[in-house]
C-alpha cells in the first residue's frame, strides 16, 4: 500500500515537471511575467529538480528499504514549496 502512495507521489511530480516545462512560453496560471527570464530560470530548475527527485525516488523505491523513501517525499515537497515561495515575488 505504502509503495502505491510512494508512485503515485511520484508520478505526481513528474507531471507538475510537464506541466511547469509545458507553460515555459505561456502565461503561468496568474502570472503574466512567466516570459521573463528570471521566471523561465526558475521553472527550468524546479523542473529539473522534480525529475531528478522523481527518478531518486524510483532507484530508492527499488534498491532502498521503505524508509529511505522519505527522502523522496521531503525533497519533493521542499523543492514545491520553494518554487512556491519564489514565484510568489513576481506577483
Amino acid at each position: 500500500m505504502i509503495k502505491l502512495l510512494l508512485i503515485a507521489f511520484i508520478i505526481l511530480l513528474v507531471l507538475l515537471a510537464i506541466f511547469l516545462l509545458a507553460h515555459l512560453n505561456k502565461p503561468l496560471l496568474a502570472f503574466q511575467k512567466a516570459n521573463s527570464l528570471k521566471m523561465k530560470r526558475l521553472i527550468k530548475v524546479t523542473a529539473g529538480a522534480l525529475i531528478l527527485t522523481s527518478i531518486i525516488g524510483l532507484i530508492i523505491l527499488i534498491t532502498a528499504p521503505l524508509n529511505y523513501s522519505v527522502i523522496t517525499l521531503i525533497l519533493g515537497s521542499l523543492i514545491t514549496s520553494c518554487f512556491a515561495i519564489l514565484i510568489s515575488r513576481f506577483s
